[in-house]
């Protein structure tokens, strides 16, 4: 057995032919060059009251946070959460300061309502 050498990396796949199965071993020498990048996640942490569909910076349980709600510009992916459950983006708008809730219907009141804002540099 070949030993691994740093910076090389061996796949082996099975091969399929029609009815016959053979399994045939390929070395293929992949170089990867080390990316570093820096990642930030910022939360933004509300309760729904039961009522509205709009939630804006004044809304934070700053317990958690303070930033309010970031600007969909300045970051690169956004999920929001409503009682744990990721919702689709066709659900929700966000601006600068503010979330809208396309839905018809409004999260019962205490349910947890986050949004989790991450950043690649």
């Amino acid at each position: 057995m070949k030993s691994i050498q740093k910076n090389k990396h061996y796949i082996t796949v099975p091969r399929v032919y029609d009815t016959v199965k053979t399994i045939t071993k390929h070395n293929i020498n992949l170089k990867f060059s080390p990316l570093k990048r820096k990642v930030e996640t910022y939360q933004y942490n509300a309760y729904s009251d039961g009522v509205k569909k709009v939630y804006k910076n004044s809304d934070e349980i700053t317990k958690y946070g303070d930033k309010g709600i970031l600007n969909p510009e300045d970051v690169s992916y956004i999920n929001l959460f409503i009682n744990g459950v990721l919702q689709a983006p066709v659900n929700y708008q966000i601006e600068a300061g503010k979330l809208i809730l396309k839905t018809e219907d409004i999260p019962i009141k205490r349910s947890l309502i986050i949004i989790q804002f991450i950043t690649v540099y």
